[in-house]
């Protein structure tokens, strides 16, 4: 490997022979400029010539997206993100980036592109449906691009982040779909003889996540003691459903049995022990707690879902998700005067600011009386303004 100096103008630079090109045989050289002085380009000469001898020289002046995506996926995602994570940002980058700007070389991406790729995606990027994706996905795709073009300037691969010029669609905020404390009640006495009853008071008691209550295993539950570890929850990665890690680190706790789940819980406990007997050892191997009746698998999303629409419907009851259970538990507590901090600590939530926006209707109630009650004291009858 050699490599020489030379002065250009007022400045110093110098090239590389790189290997040649294994299919044409042409010679390939790299040029590096912009050295005020000959030792500087001296110096830079023998780090390089030591870089790509040890193999870390990544020739990136005629990279693609497509190549660069595809090198961050690997060198940064895969080893620095939780792994259904990198199975997220594989799969977005493969459906939704590259055929959209894949081609393009990575030093000549702009904002215009983005921009134009987002709206795209808004209007006929659904790949299963006719129609686009949702603004919160095109936010999701992008969060994923601008931390990758962050990487390529940190790498010095580009020099600057073209995702930051962006201007991103907006997301309508939802209202929250929450269920009243009498159609809990309702919910609960229609589910007693169905086979998502233990879910379902799971949900209404403890405000777990929709993945924690499905990837909850026995082991974590102590009856005696009242308590349930929340340490591990069912993901679905490239169609196989897996236990993983919580969340987040915060979603990591441990939450009280309510008395009232205790006697459903130990009776499931049985009934589950009974079934394994009849099916042998195959019969729900991770322990569990809630699984498929029939044969012990971990639950499918689509099923769960159908099967709770067709109890709500019976029950008379809205439409709402297993997930919106857990906005309920919030809602009802913050309403019962329980403190935000507490609720945050319950559902899991990283910080007090996330519950207190996510359940901002109940908060400004909440807020409401406290002025009320501090009005109360301080202008009583005898000290009215």
């Amino acid at each position: 490997m050699k490599g020489h100096v030379r002065k250009r103008g007022d400045k110093w630079c110098f090239v590389v022979e790189l290997p040649r090109d294994e299919v044409t045989g042409k010679r390939r050289q790299k040029w590096f400029s912009g050295y005020n002085t000959k030792k500087e380009a001296q110096q830079s000469l023998i780090e390089k010539l030591r870089e790509i001898q040890t193999g870390l020289l990544v020739d990136t002046s005629d990279m693609t997206v497509s190549e660069y995506m595809q090198y961050w996926l690997e060198n940064y995602a895969k080893v620095s993100c939780r792994h259904t994570t990198y199975n997220v940002y594989e799969m977005r980058t493969n459906r939704y980036v590259l055929p959209a700007i894949g081609r393009i070389k990575l030093k000549d991406l702009k904002a215009m592109h983005l921009q134009k790729m987002y709206a795209e995606l808004l209007i006929n990027g659904a790949k299963y449906r006719t129609g686009g994706i949702s603004p919160m996905t095109v936010r999701h795709i992008h969060g994923m691009v601008h931390k990758a073009l962050e990487n390529a300037v940190r790498w010095q691969i580009v020099p600057r982040n073209v995702a930051q010029m962006v201007e991103l669609p907006r997301v309508e905020k939802k209202e929250t779909i929450v269920l009243t404390k009498d159609q809990v009640q309702q919910l609960v006495v229609a589910a007693r003889e169905h086979e998502l009853y233990i879910p379902i008071l799971l949900a209404v008691t403890t405000g777990m996540r929709y993945a924690e209550i499905f990837g909850l295993s026995w082991k974590d539950v102590d009856l005696d003691k009242r308590t349930i570890h929340v340490r591990q929850q069912l993901v679905r990665t490239r169609g196989e459903y897996r236990l993983t890690e919580p969340k987040t680190k915060s979603s990591e706790r441990i939450i009280s049995l309510s008395d009232s789940l205790v006697a459903p819980l130990r009776r499931h406990k049985v009934e589950q022990a009974q079934q394994k007997l009849l099916f042998g050892p195959t019969y729900n191997p991770d322990g569990l707690v809630c699984c498929r009746p029939e044969d012990g698998q971990p639950y499918s999303a689509t099923p769960v879902r159908r099967k709770f629409d067709a109890l709500l419907d019976k029950a008379e009851l809205p439409r709402v998700r297993i997930h919106d259970l857990r906005h309920t538990v919030a809602t009802l507590l913050l309403e019962q005067g329980v403190h935000p901090k507490v609720v945050s600590e319950l559902l899991g939530h990283a910080n007090i600011g996330i519950t207190l926006d996510r359940y901002s209707h109940v908060s400004m109630t909440m807020q409401k009386e406290a002025v009320d009650s501090l009005e109360a004291a301080i202008f009583s009858s005898k000290n009215a303004l």
